[in-house]
């Protein structure tokens, strides 16, 4: 899917603006503080309901506003098909959602349809940081390329959140088991997704990382969570102690990691932090590249000051690979610079407003 049109309401600093991007590059320029990333945080609000930046509500709401309202109009690439979608947050914590004019209960369905990627400064976290953020990369990619991703998902989460909650009450082991067999059926199967996922993520990393010419050669593996050659029955039944000791969950899917290693090396040690950032485009192009060969789906992406601590061959080589991921692009920068595009919008954004450049 591509934007065609985006309404932003009472939006961080943004009082009222509409845009109509193309489905190539769209830069957006000013001054910092101008309101350009606010853009790009309406479009991944649109997509999953938070900002890439927080899920504090509060904190998009435009000052002395009760709300912010985002309306969009996505079409398919083919422009054969349509659809109208709307969110409403609160500042009391309600929201309304809705696509084609009807109510929606959940995201997840707008979610889908419209695949919406972020790369921002802080993108180096994924390989500097802990394990979360690795398995937001993981799930975000096996969400979009598995139709039982999120029941499963859900469902395990369910099932972990009554364990320990079991757990912190002493409760005895009866109990905790009639937890664990929940959590192993939906543990079970949510690892089987995400290792399918990473198997086919591999080779599209490595052509990414040939295509940008880089000086080193990534290996990565995926850590379950548990002992590999353990199934998630005895790895629970084998943590019991500890677990109750601490009182949750110390094995399973929600501890799972993705080792990313250079030379035998972890990515963190041996990578200067330009390089790490080169690495973590790869990885985020090639799970564009997968969504559209699993899907025939393209995810819209967000790219909020590319240029900062990249130097310019670098930037060349990202901005050429995003061409040809054949994405919506939107990016932000103080300053225009160049695109390696035909199709290019650029919006001017000063103090809250947004306007297209002439």
């Amino acid at each position: 899917m591509i934007l065609t049109q985006l309404e932003i309401g009472q939006f961080r600093n943004i009082e009222q603006a509409q845009l109509s991007p193309c489905s190539g590059f769209n830069l957006l320029t000013g001054h910092n503080g101008a309101g350009k990333s606010a853009v790009l945080e309406a479009i991944h609000c649109l997509s999953s309901g938070h900002s890439f930046r927080t899920r504090k509500v509060k904190e998009l709401i435009r000052h002395d506003q009760e709300s912010f309202i985002l309306t969009s109009q996505m079409t398919d690439n083919a422009g054969q098909k349509s659809h109208r979608t709307g969110l409403q947050r609160n500042r009391d914590g309600t929201t309304s959602l809705r696509l084609d004019y009807e109510p929606l209960a959940s995201m997840s369905s707008i979610t889908q349809m419209m695949p919406v990627k972020a790369l921002t400064p802080d993108s180096h976290g994924l390989i500097q940081d802990g394990p979360s953020g690795r398995r937001q990369f993981i799930d975000w990619g096996t969400f979009h390329v598995e139709p039982s991703f999120f029941g499963v998902w859900k469902h395990f989460r369910r099932a972990l959140a009554q364990r320990n909650q079991a757990l912190k009450d002493n409760a005895n082991d009866s109990e905790i088991d009639t937890w664990d067999e929940q959590l192993i059926d939906s543990g079970s199967e949510l690892t089987d997704m995400r290792k399918r996922y990473i198997a086919s993520l591999g080779s599209l990393l490595q052509i990414q990382l040939n295509e940008m010419e880089t000086a080193f050669h990534v290996k990565h593996q995926f850590k379950q969570g548990w002992t590999e050659d353990m199934n998630l029955t005895d790895a629970l039944a084998r943590s019991r102690s500890n677990c109750r000791r601490f009182r949750t969950t110390t094995v399973g899917p929600h501890r799972a990691d993705l080792h990313i290693d250079v030379s035998g090396h972890a990515a963190k040690q041996v990578l200067s932090r330009g390089q790490q950032k080169t690495l973590i485009y790869a990885m985020h192009m090639a799970q564009l590249s997968l969504l559209h060969a699993s899907t025939e789906n393209r995810a819209i992406v967000l790219c909020d000051d590319l240029t900062a601590e990249l130097d310019d061959q670098q930037s060349v080589k990202i901005l050429t690979q995003l061409q040809k991921q054949g994405s919506q692009v939107f990016l932000t920068s103080t300053e225009p610079f160049e695109l390696p595009s035909a199709e290019i919008v650029q919006f001017s954004v000063t103090g809250g407003d947004v306007q297209k450049s002439v």
